[in-house]
């Protein structure tokens, strides 16, 4: 059996660039990058050509290329599902999706029917759910069978390209789009809110659901500008605050904590874009303390349990459903945070 399997990659964007394609060349003879696709056809040459690639600016010239097994797809939001259920239907082994799966509940649902008809293995970029240390600083939290009261997400990062310089020498450079003049208006304030939970937040919605299951009531929701959000929940038994904000010249600060009466599970993360090993996961209680740490990312852990899957032909650790049940928690949660949060006069 051949463990080699041939990705094509939709969009080349700094995602691919400096994320997906550096983690994939730690990882051996795995995966053979076959195709990248972007619609800047300069784009496509340069970073199909640093990876021995075909370039393509036509998605359906991967997705109907029968030699490749693997589709990741890294395009803008508003195409992943069009582009999965393209990939489920046209049989591919997997597809690994950048965050978010879907925009609308009527996607996910026709996500997880295709897939379901195809057995196309689909899988979630969202890397700190697979990182080695988060899964260790779990694993340990769960044996101490410790009761949840508070769980906070916090993502404070510098524009991206900070990171992207110091991952590839990116062809798509820039910032932020051009803020436009004038007061938004309360529905573009409520819309933008929601753009960047679906953006920002929901990097971490599987660690926050781990131990806040349901959305439940949004107490305060705020829109930090350019891109940014501070929501305050609650569910009965426990509260959880999410916190965010980009970008802003400072140092990366990527932390996730889970409390409660008798001990803390804090999670330090490095950047996305730098290959820096896993996260820093610390459990203390009143007698102990224990800190978990790995060498590789949760990227790169991505890919290796994608890998694994398909040449053992099993599930993965986070199936479909679990995936989609965290992106209608997202969904549910900017909704929410819409319908309270404060506007700006």
């Amino acid at each position: 059996m051949n463990d080699t399997f041939r990705i094509g990659f939709i969009g080349a964007g700094p995602v691919t660039q400096a994320i997906h394609l550096p983690a994939l060349s730690t990882l051996g003879e795995r995966w053979q990058i076959a195709k990248v696709m972007d619609v800047d056809a300069d784009v496509a040459t340069k970073v199909a050509s640093r990876c021995a690639a075909i370039a393509t600016t036509h998605a359906a010239s991967i997705i109907a290329d029968d030699d490749i097994d693997v589709v990741a797809i890294c395009s803008p939001n508003a195409f992943h599902a069009e582009q999965t259920i393209a990939c489920c239907k046209a049989g591919k082994r997997a597809v690994l999706c950048e965050k978010p799966l879907a925009i609308t509940r009527e996607e996910a649902a026709a996500v997880a029917e295709a897939a379901a008809e195809s057995g196309t293995r689909v899988m979630v970029g969202t890397m700190h759910a697979y990182d080695p240390g988060f899964r260790a600083g779990l694993a340990e939290w769960t044996q101490q069978r410790q009761r949840v009261t508070h769980v906070k997400s916090s993502i404070f990062l510098p524009p991206n390209a900070a990171f992207v310089g110091l991952a590839t020498e990116s062809l798509t450079p820039g910032g932020p789009p051009p803020v436009a003049p004038g007061q938004p208006s309360p529905e573009q304030q409520r819309a933008a809110l929601k753009q960047t939970i679906l953006g920002l937040a929901i990097h971490h919605i599987p660690l926050v659901r781990t131990f806040f299951p349901q959305c439940g009531k949004v107490l305060s929701a705020r829109r930090l500008p350019p891109l940014g959000y501070s929501l305050l929940m609650h569910d009965g038994e426990r509260s959880a605050e999410l916190l965010g904000f980009m970008p802003g010249q400072w140092p990366t600060s990527w932390t996730f904590e889970v409390s409660g009466a008798g001990g803390e599970l804090a999670i330090e993360f490095p950047p996305s874009y730098v290959l820096a090993g896993s996260g820093r996961a610390t459990v203390r209680n009143p007698d102990s303390s224990r800190t978990f740490e790995f060498e590789i990312n949760g990227y790169q852990a991505q890919w290796l349990q994608l890998h694994e899957a398909l040449c053992a032909r099993k599930p993965l650790s986070i199936p479909l459903s679990s995936a989609i049940d965290d992106l209608l928690f997202a969904l549910e949660l900017a909704d929410r945070a819409a319908a309270v949060m404060e506007i700006e006069q």
